[in-house]
């Protein structure tokens, strides 16, 4: 079992370096949202700002509604995905912990619940984790 605490920190390694991708995203998909938004207000009230695009969505401000929403959905996405990569990352972490301390069986069990659910602590002698999670 000591052999796979290598794989499990390479593997947090690995979804550390996916959600910086997904933070630049998130940034990204803020900001534009915000500025499609602003271009989206002001032609609402007649004045279309930018030098590009005008015969696309000046007559229909209602695109400029769209490709917001479209980045506030994109947005939305990268944070969903950021928060389960911290989370999956937390759980290789405390599992990392238990393997290293010897207790293996708890250390594969959490492992292996992303996989078969709650149903991997059914039957388990001292299922740890989950007399924590109701208290």
């Amino acid at each position: 079992m000591k052999t796979i605490s290598p794989l499990i920190s390479h593997h947090r390694s690995e979804l550390k370096a996916e959600a910086k991708l997904d933070r630049h995203l998130l940034t990204g998909a803020i900001f534009m949202a915000v500025v499609s938004f602003s271009v989206f207000l002001s032609t609402l009230l007649g004045k279309y700002p930018l030098p590009f695009g005008a015969d696309v969505f000046a007559d229909n401000p209602e695109r400029m509604i769209g490709a917001s929403n479209f980045f506030v959905a994109t947005a939305i996405g990268a944070a969903l995905r950021i928060w389960r990569k911290r989370q999956m990352r937390i759980k290789l972490l405390v599992a990392e912990a238990f393997i290293r301390e010897g207790d293996e069986d708890t250390g594969l069990r959490l492992l292996l619940e992303p996989v078969f659910g709650e149903t991997v602590w059914d039957g388990a002698e001292t299922p740890i984790l989950s007399e924590r999670s109701r208290a």
